[in-house]
Formats: C-alpha cells, sequence, structure tokens
C-alpha cells in the first residue's frame, strides 16, 4: 500500500512539473514577444526594412518597459486592475505615438485598425483609408 502510494505520488510529481515546464516554454520574454509582433506587422503594414527596424525597436524597448512596470505594480502587491490597465494603455499609447512618426498615413490608419481603434476612418473606393466625414461629403 505504500509504494503504491510512493509510486502515485511521484507520478503526479512528474505530470505537474512537465506541465509547467510547458508552461513556462509557452510564456514568452518580451523581446520575443515584440520580435513574433514586429514579424505580424511587417506582413500586415507592409513595412520597408527601415520602418521595420524601427517598429522592431520601438516594440522591443516598450514591451520590456510595460513588463518593467507591470513587474513594479506586482512588487508593490497592487491588487488594483485599474492600475494595471491604465499601465497597459499608457504603452499603447507611447506605441501609438511613435509609429506615428515612423509609419505613413495610411499605414499608421491600418494600424489603429489592427489595435481595434480608428473607427472614425473608413476604406474607400480608391482602396485607402479616409475619415467617414470626408467620405460623406464627397458623395454629396
Amino acid at each position: 500500500k505504500y509504494a503504491l502510494t510512493c509510486i502515485i505520488a511521484i507520478a503526479a510529481f512528474f505530470c505537474c512539473s512537465n506541465a509547467y515546464a510547458q508552461q513556462q516554454e509557452e510564456q514568452k520574454s518580451p523581446e520575443e514577444m515584440a520580435i513574433i509582433e514586429a514579424d505580424k506587422l511587417e506582413k500586415e503594414l507592409l513595412l520597408t526594412g527601415t520602418q521595420l527596424f524601427y517598429v522592431d525597436s520601438i516594440l522591443r524597448h516598450n514591451f520590456v518597459a510595460l513588463g518593467d512596470d507591470m513587474a513594479l505594480l506586482k512588487a508593490r502587491g497592487s491588487q488594483d486592475i485599474d492600475s494595471y490597465n491604465t499601465t497597459r494603455e499608457k504603452w499603447i499609447q507611447k506605441t501609438i505615438d511613435a509609429f506615428k512618426i515612423v509609419l505613413d498615413e495610411q499605414q499608421y490608419i491600418k494600424y489603429l485598425k489592427y489595435l481595434g481603434k480608428g473607427q472614425e476612418y473608413k476604406k474607400g473606393k480608391d482602396g485607402k483609408y479616409h475619415l467617414k466625414e470626408d467620405l460623406k461629403k464627397k458623395k454629396k
């Protein structure tokens, strides 16, 4: 009976440690997440080599800084979800502001759409994004 209990305990330990190891492998560093996001944006926005360099640099910096800010909140014992959301939004806005300098107008609008923002823009018949109000004026 004791041997059976030991075998079950050892099996449970190995199952749990294996699951933990897989979870750790799946959790990516901020730098890895930035690289993945830059690759997505390169394809989505058709970035030039220079733009990709800047986008990658911006994302790496901001992802690491976001991680640092979140770790600081956690270290302080913050359990206020609003604090975490405010911090995340701050770094999203910093990224948006930096991308506005790097991207051309159409890429920037497409990036806003990619984030779920930029509702004030719509694609026109020419395939480019325009302010919705400007498209309404052209119809008149």
